[in-house]
């Protein structure tokens, strides 16, 4: 670290705070590439696995799909007094579709386990 301090005062930076955060970001950045590398090394381990996830990331797609699709693409009155463009209102209303569809969905979930617990005892 002491090195990384000595090349930034070299560089210009004088602020120690400016070096610190670039070295969070720098092993913050590490730190992801790795799980995502660990986590890309467990999907492709096993076929159950790689079938598994690739249904879990169709379905999420599909979601993305008919949430977007059922998504307002006119702007509302208060939406064209804030100057909201068409994407962004579009978008926005995706987002809250698809919470909506998940929101329902872990109900759904819910209950489909309590009478699959119940029928099945």
């Amino acid at each position: 670290i002491g090195i990384v301090f000595a090349f930034a005062f070299i560089a210009g930076m004088n602020s120690g705070l400016d070096i610190s955060f670039y070295l969070v970001y720098v092993m913050i950045f590490l730190v992801a590439l790795i799980i995502i590398g660990f986590t890309i090394a467990q999907i492709v381990s096993t076929r159950q696995s790689l079938i598994r996830t690739l249904i879990i990331l169709g379905v999420a797609l599909v979601i993305i799909l008919l949430a977007f699709l059922i998504a307002p693409s006119e702007l509302s009155e208060v939406a064209q007094r804030v100057g909201v463009s068409t994407g962004v209102y579009k978008w926005a209303g995706t987002l809250m579709n698809i919470t909506y569809i998940m929101f329902f969905g872990v109900i759904v979930a819910l209950i489909g386990s309590l009478i699959y617990t119940k029928i099945k005892k």
